[in-house]
């Protein structure tokens, strides 16, 4: 029996019509990583090329987002088993070549998975929303659940330029205490 998270994915790739596509452009979780027992969820914008490479949203995918975001996590020592990482568009949103910025669509039609993902975190105890993309769900998500919403800068490169990368730390820091 697939567990919730892979009953969600199932369903975003039955209803994108992807099912049995190689690769496939909606990651699962990671299998590493937290579960229905998780405190916080780790929201970003979409999977990237590493993300379709290794079919999942991992801190172990081989790209800077991934590492940065890791690095931080390990450093204010949150267990990763408390982190659920998704995305705001839980696909890809890319020709292959290079990856697309989210449209206000695209998160739209990324929200009821979203629901779907909050409603299975009984111990939700945060939410943080990682990048412009991530934050414009917030009200959204502000009307399902009594969780914690908070802001991040993304961890890609770019998102961690001048004091962006302290401003996370500062976050990230007040929730593993």
């Amino acid at each position: 029996m697939p567990s919730p998270f892979e009953q969600l994915v199932n369903q975003i790739r039955t209803d994108r019509n992807v099912c049995g596509a190689v690769p496939n452009p909606v990651p699962r979780f990671d299998p590493s990583g937290g579960n229905e027992r998780s405190k916080f969820l780790m929201i970003l914008e979409a999977p990237g090329p590493k993300a379709i490479a290794s079919g999942l949203v991992s801190l172990d995918n081989e790209d800077q987002t991934a590492r940065n975001l890791k690095s931080q996590l390990a450093e204010v020592k949150m267990a990763r088993q408390d982190v659920v990482l998704w995305n705001v568009v839980p696909w890809y949103l890319g020709d292959g070549q290079r990856i697309e910025a989210a449209t206000r669509a695209d998160i739209d039609s990324g929200k009821p998975y979203l629901q779907r993902l909050v409603l299975l975190l009984p111990r939700l105890e945060c939410i943080l929303l990682f990048g412009e993309k991530a934050r414009e769900a917030h009200v959204f998500l502000s009307g399902i659940t009594r969780a914690r919403i908070l802001g991040c800068h993304h961890p890609a490169p770019r998102g961690m330029r001048g004091e962006n990368r302290e401003e996370n730390m500062k976050v990230l820091k007040m929730l593993s205490e």
